[in-house]
C-alpha cells in the first residue's frame, strides 16, 4: 500500500514542469553538436530531399513507402541549436571579490523540429529541447537558417510552438486521426548526436503509455515505437507511411534498447490549438485536495477496497463546491475510467480541457454518487 499523501491539484495542474533532460528514463534530446552530416540516402550525401527520391524512383522503378514518406514529412524536419546564458567573474575569480559578474552566452543543446505551418513559419518542437534558451536557431535540409521566437511553451505535455520568418517554406501534415494501431510502420526523422536529418524505421509498439518525470509531470497517452531515437531526436516527428506527424519524438529508455516514446498526435493538436489563441495551455482548477485511499480508510467508509482518492478538503466557490463534492467522498471514477488513487486524479485533470464538464463518480456514506464537475481555469475564480 502506498504511503498516504495529500495532493493539491491546484499546484499540480498548474505547476507541473517537464524537466529539461529526462523524462520517463531519459529525455531524447540535448544532443553535443560536434558531429555534422548531410542528409544521406543509400549512402550519397545529398542536400535536398526530392533529388534523393527522384533517383531511387530511377534506379527501382518506383519510390517506396518508407522513401515517399522521407519525401513529404523531411523537408519540413529542422535542426534546432540553442543558446544559454552562463555568468562568469573577470580575473577568474568565482567569488567575485575581483571584477564583476559578467553574461556569456553559451552553446546550450541541440534538438529536433518540425514545420507545421508553412506560410505563418510555425516550428512544433519539445519544451525541453528550448527550456531556458536566450537563442534559438532554427536550420532547415535546404540549408536556410532563421532565429526563432518562443511563441508558446507547455511542460506539462512537453511541446513548444516556435516561429520563424520565411517565405514558402516546407510544412508536414499533423496526422487527424486518432492513435494508429499497434503493429503500424512509423518513420522517425530528426538530428540524433548532431547528425542531421536521419531516418530511422519501427513500428507502433505500444500507445496509451504514461511517463512520469523526476519532478511529477505526467506524460499521458505517449506511443510507444522501437524506432531508433537517440539524444538530439527530441522534437523530431514520427510519421506514418503516408507522411503525416503522428507523434512528436519526446524520451528514450537508455538502458533499452528500441524502446522510445512520442507524444501523439491529438494531444500536439489541442497544445497547438490552446497556444495559437490563447499563449499557453489552459488547464483546469477543481478547487479540492485529495490523498490516496488507506485500508483503515476503506474500512471506514466501507469501501471494497483500498482505491481510490479521498477529498479531504473542498474550496469555498470552487468548481468542486459547486458541483456539490464534499470532504470524505471517494473519487472511484472520472469520466468512466477507474481511480485507483491521488495520482489518477491529478493526471485526469492534465488532460482536462477548460469549457467542458468532467463525470465524477463518487463513494459517499455508503452509497454510489455521480455529480458533474464544470471545468473552469483557476483565474476564472
Amino acid at each position: 500500500m502506498k504511503k498516504a499523501h495529500i495532493i493539491s491539484l491546484l499546484t499540480l495542474v498548474f505547476a507541473v514542469s517537464a524537466t529539461g533532460g529526462y523524462i520517463g528514463a531519459r529525455v531524447a534530446g540535448r544532443a553535443a553538436p560536434e558531429a555534422r552530416a548531410r542528409w544521406t540516402v543509400s549512402g550519397s550525401s545529398l542536400s535536398g530531399l526530392s533529388l534523393a527520391v527522384a533517383q531511387d524512383a530511377e534506379t527501382t522503378g518506383a519510390a517506396g513507402p518508407v522513401i515517399a514518406a522521407i519525401g513529404s514529412a523531411g523537408p519540413a524536419v529542422v535542426n534546432i541549436d540553442t543558446t544559454a546564458t552562463r555568468y562568469v567573474y573577470s580575473f577568474g575569480d568565482p567569488f567575485g571579490f575581483f571584477g564583476e559578474r559578467q553574461a556569456q552566452e553559451v552553446p546550450a543543446g541541440q534538438g529536433s523540429g518540425v514545420i507545421i505551418d508553412g506560410k505563418r513559419g510555425l516550428v512544433l518542437t519539445n519544451h525541453h529541447v528550448i527550456d531556458q534558451a536566450v537563442k534559438i536557431n532554427v536550420s532547415l535540409p535546404n540549408r536556410q537558417t532563421f532565429e526563432a521566437k518562443v511563441l508558446g511553451s507547455d511542460p506539462s505535455s512537453d511541446l513548444a510552438v516556435l516561429k520563424i520568418e520565411g517565405q514558402n517554406l516546407p510544412e508536414a501534415k499533423i496526422a487527424a486521426g486518432d492513435t494508429p494501431p499497434i503493429g503500424s510502420w512509423v518513420v522517425a526523422i530528426g538530428n540524433p548526436f548532431g547528425f542531421k536529418n536521419s531516418v530511422t524505421v519501427g513500428v507502433v509498439s505500444a500507445t496509451g503509455r504514461v511517463l512520469r518525470s523526476p519532478s511529477g509531470a505526467a506524460l499521458q497517452n505517449m506511443i510507444q515505437t522501437d524506432a531508433a531515437i537517440n539524444p538530439g531526436n527530441s522534437g523530431g516527428p514520427l510519421c506514418s507511411l503516408a507522411g503525416e506527424v503522428i507523434g512528436l519524438n519526446t524520451a528514450i529508455i537508455s538502458e533499452a534498447q528500441g524502446i522510445g516514446f512520442a507524444t501523439p498526435a491529438s494531444t500536439i493538436r489541442w497544445v497547438v490549438k490552446e497556444i495559437e489563441t490563447y499563449g499557453k495551455v489552459r488547464r483546469p482548477w477543481p478547487g479540492f485536495y485529495v490523498q490516496d485511499v488507506t485500508r483503515r480508510d476503506a474500512a471506514r467508509l466501507r469501501l471494497q477496497s483500498a482505491s481510490g482518492a479521498r477529498i479531504v478538503r473542498v474550496e469555498t466557490g470552487s468548481p468542486a463546491a459547486q458541483a456539490g463534492i464534499e470532504p470524505e467522498d471517494v473519487i472511484l471514477q472520472i469520466d468512466g475510467r477507474d481511480v485507483e488513487d491521488a495520482n489518477d486524479v491529478v493526471a485526469a485533470f492534465v488532460q482536462a480541457r477548460v469549457g467542458g464538464t468532467m463525470k465524477v463518480a463518487l463513494w459517499r456514506d455508503g452509497k454510489r454518487v455521480t455529480v458533474s464537475l464544470p471545468l473552469r481555469e483557476a483565474r476564472e475564480r
